[in-house]
């Protein structure tokens, strides 16, 4: 008895009081790592409390959101799940799951610990889901992230189709950007991703026509109306990234934007971009109409050619939406506009 009581005070001192979610080994051993500086493309930008756990890095996945401006986050403590959005895309994670999902994709990662109440996410893993470059540098002890990522860590249970298909490129743009001449690939291996001007963005919720819940009985050009009306009220209103309607007027990300100014008329868009993106029906750049939802990738933002932005357009050529650098702005010809013409992927009509 004295033996087993000896056991389980060397055990508690070793892994401490933590639960781990998924598979884990005996031999397990957690290192606390000395606050490590974070540099986002060469700045530091804030410090984080990593661990190791035989001899892999892990980052507190909450703080990492936050660096990384996914300022929305929910938890459900009984799957120890997280959710969270910058406003473009939602991530829902699981504490010891070996796949995670971001918008509609699903994502291989090496599965994220659950320790002292704290969720905590492989380096390779945290640059997976947040489209991140991220490693350690030993010269300084500093977490380096290079954002938006041009490389990929690839993990157990990758192909080069999944890689292609969570970057919006083909199959063979990969191979080439890599000189691969096969399709084999491993765990660990390091992938350059192609730059993002080849990828034509992600066009799959063009093809998808979700109905949304209008409670107006308003006509079209009514609503249309009322829309651009409250749209137009907070002009000047400041961005932050992953916005909660809480914070509205105040704050927006364009996806809150438009959830917020859409729900005064009667209208429920889902939350997020590529969520509305995939309501409504697609319109062609010829037929737009006020009230449109205009969609955009950023591609010195994401280099996963997501859908990124979204906008109002207002008639004449105009869209007036949440920018991240100025705020609720109106850009006036945005299709003429050197960097919106470049990221424009769709337009979706859901006012009908």
């Amino acid at each position: 008895m004295k033996k087993l009581l000896n056991f389980m005070t060397v055990f508690m001192l070793v892994f401490g009081t933590f639960v781990i979610s998924g598979p884990t080994t005996a031999n397990a051993q957690i290192e606390y790592v000395p606050n490590a500086g974070v540099y986002i493309n060469g700045k530091v930008v804030n410090g984080i409390n990593p661990i190791i756990e035989n001899g892999v890095y892990y980052l507190p996945f909450v703080d990492l959101a936050k660096i990384l401006n996914y300022n929305s986050i929910k938890f459900e403590e009984k799957t120890k799940t997280y959710e969270i959005t910058d406003g473009s895309t939602v991530i829902r994670v699981t504490m010891g799951g070996t796949r995670a999902k971001k918008g509609n994709e699903y994502i291989n990662i090496k599965p994220p610990r659950w320790i002292n109440e704290t969720g905590y996410i492989s380096l390779h893993a945290g640059g997976a889901l947040f489209n991140s470059y991220i490693t350690f540098k030993k010269e300084n002890g500093s977490i380096q992230i290079q954002n938006p990522a041009t490389k990929y860590a690839v993990h157990k249970g990758d192909t080069l189709y999944n890689i292609s298909r969570i970057h919006h490129i083909s199959v063979q743009e990969l191979k080439q950007a890599n000189n691969l001449t096969s399709n084999l690939i491993k765990d660990g291996q390091i992938l350059k991703l192609p730059s993002p001007d080849t990828s034509k963005g992600e066009m799959e919720p063009i093809k998808e026509k979700k109905p949304v819940k209008n409670n107006s009985n308003a006509s079209v050009g009514e609503q249309a109306e009322k829309i651009l009306r409250e749209a137009k009220k907070y002009i000047g209103a400041k961005y932050k990234f992953g916005a909660t309607l809480a914070e509205a007027p105040n704050l927006f990300d364009c996806s809150s934007y438009t959830q917020f100014v859409f729900g005064h008329a009667g209208v429920q868009l889902p939350r997020v971009s590529r969520d509305q993106a995939s309501t409504g029906v697609a319109v062609s750049t010829s037929n737009l109409k006020a009230g449109d939802l205009m969609f955009f990738t950023m591609k010195d933002t994401y280099t996963d050619g997501r859908v990124a932005h979204v906008g109002i357009y207002m008639g004449d050529g105009n869209m007036i939406h949440a920018s991240t650098s100025k705020g609720v702005m109106i850009t006036t010809n945005v299709l003429q506009n050197p960097y919106w013409s470049k990221n424009y992927l769709f337009s979706k009509r859901v006012l009908r």
